[in-house]
């Protein structure tokens, strides 16, 4: 057997090593921020227990959508949710990660993954938009999990964060439940930022 293209796919592997150093908001319950590799993981591991729900979708396009939704940020790093000044820039900081990306990957990878990230982005495929929620609510159980750090330390006013989740998961799958048990959680136990 012979494996193609072999430089370049140890290339591509040394690139994606870096999602190892890109360090989101979220904490972990030992209080270190999670990386973009942790979260890809993670999120691809809640895809496959749901997956089971919905036999209809295709579990492979599902598994790569999920692991490489946020590979942009390698070179256009994590948005904090409700930080309106890097939200202003997330469009262009992505586009220009595209162009770097194309710089970095040979052109048979690149293709591959230009087209799964286009299609994250438009969720214009079930598969698409089932990972795009599924990435809305996996940092909400993970904020209940490591008990509120983040919401504190970025002082998130709870209406705000509740009204920007809300927007982004609806009933379509049912995850919406997901996001009522995580904000009932914080509100109740208090775990949001006040002034």
């Amino acid at each position: 057997m012979k494996i193609n293209n072999l430089n370049e796919k140890l290339k591509f592997i040394e690139l994606i090593d870096e999602m190892k150093n890109i360090k989101r908001a979220i904490k972990l319950k030992n209080w270190r921020q999670e990386t973009n590799a942790e979260h890809s993981y993670h999120l691809a591991m809640i895809v496959l227990i749901f997956l089971e729900d919905f036999p209809n979708l295709d579990w492979f396009k599902c598994i790569k959508l999920a692991l490489i939704h946020d590979l942009v940020e390698i070179f256009a790093w994590d948005t904090v949710v409700l930080d309106k000044k890097r939200e202003k820039t997330k469009k262009q900081r992505e586009k220009e990660a595209i162009y770097e990306l194309e710089k970095t990957l040979w052109k048979e990878i690149f293709k591959q993954i230009k087209s799964l990230i286009f299609e994250y982005e438009k969720r214009n495929t079930l598969e698409a938009e089932f990972i795009y929620q599924i990435d809305k609510f996996q940092p909400m159980i993970q904020v209940v999990m490591e008990w509120w750090s983040c919401l504190r330390e970025y002082k998130m006013n709870i209406d705000e964060l509740m009204d920007n989740k809300y927007k982004k998961v609806d009933d379509k799958f049912g995850f919406k439940k997901i996001l009522d048990k995580c904000f009932k959680k914080i509100i109740e136990e208090k775990m949001f930022y006040k002034k």
